[in-house]
């Protein structure tokens, strides 16, 4: 086989590389986001058994935040015909989708489940842990020309968010409602989850068949980067360790809208995948907002000024969707209502990925710091802590739904509305030729119960859902102005600083 020239090969890892990423989140989303859903809506449990769950899944999501150094190692050490990295991505891939259909497709019930999600849960995320590490850790090996890696992270990006995208909006209408493909969140789940699954493990194989390294690729050997080297860092930098906070609860109260929301669509407006879509379409949009417009923000406000913005509109979005959601007259038209939770939606999101990206900056800026104060820079150390508090903060989040579902008593909901699923999907079975009319019937069910829910558990989820991100993300605010003390002007000293330390070393 003729070798590949590098601009060929670049142009062909292009797209074989960074299109997986789409395959690759729509499963990441469909287990981290949905599987809670997809438990309460197709098992009965008790509170114990909800307990259980959660905390399975709080420590799971711990272990998910520790556990990449461990894999890392491994891929480091791996010597094969087809690389290092190529053949943990098809071989975390496939059992990976093999676990998803387990989770999503299996009929035990009670504890039996329990101790199955348990085992089907961290076999999930050692799996997905041999993708993922395989897969970005291979970036690099693609080519040593800084803008085409830089491209090749740029797409890789945007492919991985257009799959999470892609999955928070079709995964409500396909599993929930009149539109759930069988009649049924039961076989809505084993239908979406087939398809997904195999649209993972496919694309994973177009990694491992198309795409090609290169072999004189310069590789800097990549620090294990474990949490006793976390804490060293953290201690020596007093800014980092504030930002690490300011992301631990940034992290857990963020999320909590959308954790929370489809439940609240469901008591709120009817059990219809379709508005949850809706929902969560407006709070995403503002994310995209805000990344394209940033730049422009930031040339002609200064940082401080941003962050008193960004936690004002934060307030202000849960405040309008807390006094609308609570006083609003039933009276009102539904398209009304609707046009008015996506409108918070969008304002609560703006404000929050403000926020993120500020905490971003921030972030960033402790590496000159880290550099100015211990002479160290420390990167990949310091930028290994974004998506760790980001799982440190999932699992502080799981704990926080199962106290506020517990203490309101959701579950005596969803465990009604996944009886009924369960008969439908057993009727289903015995008699297909029925299945519309059993659907019709089904719905016509479950709009009963959440219509004859008690109207404090749709007002207590909404506070759930408004105090815990006002005072999680409000207290990451007051740390963040009285803590971080590198602003625009001290960033442009200490560069000073550094370049001059750098000059008079290098004189001598």
């Amino acid at each position: 086989m003729t070798q590949l020239s590098e601009e060929k090969r670049f142009q062909r890892n292009k797209w074989t590389y960074t299109l997986p990423g789409i395959g690759r989140d729509m499963s990441y989303t469909l287990f981290s986001t949905f599987l809670l859903t997809y438990v309460l809506f197709t098992r009965s449990l008790t509170d114990k058994q909800f307990a259980a769950i959660s905390l399975i899944m709080t420590i799971a999501r711990i272990w998910d935040g520790i556990n990449d150094p461990v894999m890392g190692g491994i891929i480091e050490n791996t010597r094969s015909r087809y690389g290092k990295f190529k053949p943990w991505i098809v071989i975390g891939a496939v059992l990976n989708a093999g676990i998803l259909i387990a989770m999503f497709s299996n009929g035990l019930k009670e504890w039996r489940f329990v101790v199955l999600f348990a085992v089907l849960y961290f076999l999930w995320d050692i799996t997905f842990t041999m993708n993922d590490i395989s897969y970005w850790s291979m970036l690099p090996s693609l080519t040593s020309d800084p803008d085409k890696r830089n491209k090749l992270t740029s797409f890789a990006n945007l492919f991985a968010g257009a799959g999470a995208v892609v999955a928070m909006g079709l995964i409500p209408i396909f599993t929930n409602g009149k539109n759930a493909i069988g009649g049924t969140a039961i076989s809505g789940y084993k239908a979406v989850t087939a398809f997904i699954a195999i649209v993972f493990a496919s694309s994973q194989f177009v990694v491992f068949f198309f795409v090609k390294e290169n072999k004189n690729a310069i590789l800097e050997k990549e620090e294990r980067i474990g949490v006793k080297k976390m804490l060293r860092v953290i201690v020596k930098n007093d800014q980092l360790l504030w930002v690490t906070l300011i992301m631990l609860l940034y992290n857990t109260g963020s999320a909590l809208l959308t954790a929370f929301g489809v439940n609240y669509m469901y008591l709120s407006f009817g059990y219809n995948g379709n508005l949850v879509t809706m929902f969560v379409a407006f709070y995403a949009l503002s994310s995209v907002f805000i990344n394209v417009f940033y730049p422009k923000l930031a040339a002609k406000v200064s940082r401080k000024k941003m962050s008193n913005m960004a936690i004002v509109t934060t307030v202000i979005g849960y405040a309008l969707f807390f006094v609308f959601g609570t006083f609003m007259p039933k009276t009102v038209p539904v398209p009304v209502q609707l046009a008015m939770l996506c409108l918070e939606a969008f304002i609560i999101g703006f404000g929050q990925s403000l926020f993120y990206m500020i905490t971003t900056i921030y972030l960033a800026n402790t590496i000159e710091y880290n550099e100015y104060k211990t002479g160290s820079r420390d990167e990949a150390i310091i930028f290994s802590l974004r998506p760790f508090m980001a799982k440190m903060g999932s699992a502080l989040q799981q704990l926080i739904i199962m106290a506020a579902y517990l203490a309101i008593g959701m579950t005596d909901i969803t465990n009604k509305i996944s009886d009924v699923e369960n008969d439908a999907s057993m009727a289903i079975g015995k008699n297909p030729a029925m299945a519309d009319a059993i659907e019709k019937a089904k719905t016509k069910s479950i709009e009963g119960i959440l219509g004859s829910a008690p109207e404090n558990i749709a007002f207590w989820l909404r506070v759930s859902m408004v105090v815990a991100p006002v005072v999680l993300i409000g207290v990451a605010y007051i740390v963040m102005k009285k803590k971080m003390k590198v602003d625009e002007d001290s960033y442009d000293e200490m560069l000073k600083a550094i370049e001059a330390r750098k000059s008079a070393e290098s004189e001598e």
